[in-house]
């Protein structure tokens, strides 16, 4: 049995850089619908053709891709989460209208566009699929067992299901077993009997922010609080004022700087004779 090529629509008004994504793409396994404008990309979206993937530049030279999302808000709901940006700045309007359900990627990154691609694609497909439940703890052999002894674990917290799973599988990648949370509520029911090298949250959750469950920790787990990084989608100033000297990233744009920090949180974690 065949299995299908997703497909991505790749909108860009820069020819020569339109034609690097297209070859980019389809090296990677996608079916590639292209588009210089994005009144062709809407006609392509309003066709009723199965879309599984948009990447569109989104900056003051390459507005297209705004054009774009603010037509799929009202008419193609169903992808406001299924965009790739491209742009080496934060446009200053991207955090109001993409509300965290996009990432941003410079065009100086196309392994890591690829990656963010695939798995925004693989999500879709395990929702689609409705896969099992995974097996318990006691199902786990030996060596899986061993290895969730000896990896940093770590507690990843956000209610955007695409996000969670590419920063989970980034930080996967880096050496840590991740448990996920969908929620504030969520982290805040494993932290309460569980334990964790370091704790990744969301700023801007809606059933429980990154604020409520650092509250939570210095309220309950007060030995954790120095374990806790946040993540934004924009700008949290208020973030130094509720949780002064925790470091706060920007998803997206520091990843390097994210794995950094969490390397040494870990290192102090192991060594705390509180752990």
């Amino acid at each position: 049995m065949s299995i299908r090529r997703p497909t991505v629509l790749v909108l860009h008004d820069d020819g020569d850089a339109l034609d690097g994504l297209t070859r980019l793409f389809e090296s990677s396994g996608f079916n590639v619908v292209t588009a210089v404008t994005a009144f062709r990309a809407q006609t392509f979206l309003e066709s009723g053709r199965r879309i599984d993937l948009v990447v569109a530049p989104w900056d003051t030279r390459h507005p297209v891709g705004s054009e774009l999302y603010r037509w799929v808000l009202p008419r193609r709901y169903d992808l406001r989460d299924r965009f790739v940006f491209l742009g080496a700045e934060v446009p200053e309007e991207f955090d109001r209208l993409v509300a965290g359900r996009c990432l941003l990627i410079p065009m100086t990154r196309p392994a890591e566009l690829v990656r963010v691609a695939l798995a925004s694609v693989r999500r879709r497909t395990q929702v689609e699929a409705q896969p099992p439940e995974p097996a318990s703890d006691l199902d786990l052999d030996e060596t899986t067992h061993i290895r969730l002894l000896t990896q940093p674990r770590l507690l990843l917290a956000d209610d955007e299901p695409v996000l969670l799973l590419v920063i989970a599988e980034y930080l996967e990648q880096a050496g840590y077993t991740v448990t996920r949370a969908e929620s504030g509520h969520a982290a805040i029911v494993l932290l309460s009997h569980d334990e964790f090298d370091a704790i990744v949250l969301d700023w801007e959750m809606d059933d429980g922010s990154g604020d409520d469950v650092y509250q939570w920790i210095r309220g309950n787990r007060p030995s954790l609080g120095e374990r806790v990084v946040f993540l934004t989608s924009g700008v949290a100033a208020d973030a130094d004022d509720v949780a002064p000297g925790r470091p706060l990233f920007r998803k997206g744009q520091d990843a390097t700087a994210l794995t950094a920090v969490l390397q040494e949180i870990v290192r102090q974690a192991r060594v705390d004779p509180r752990a």
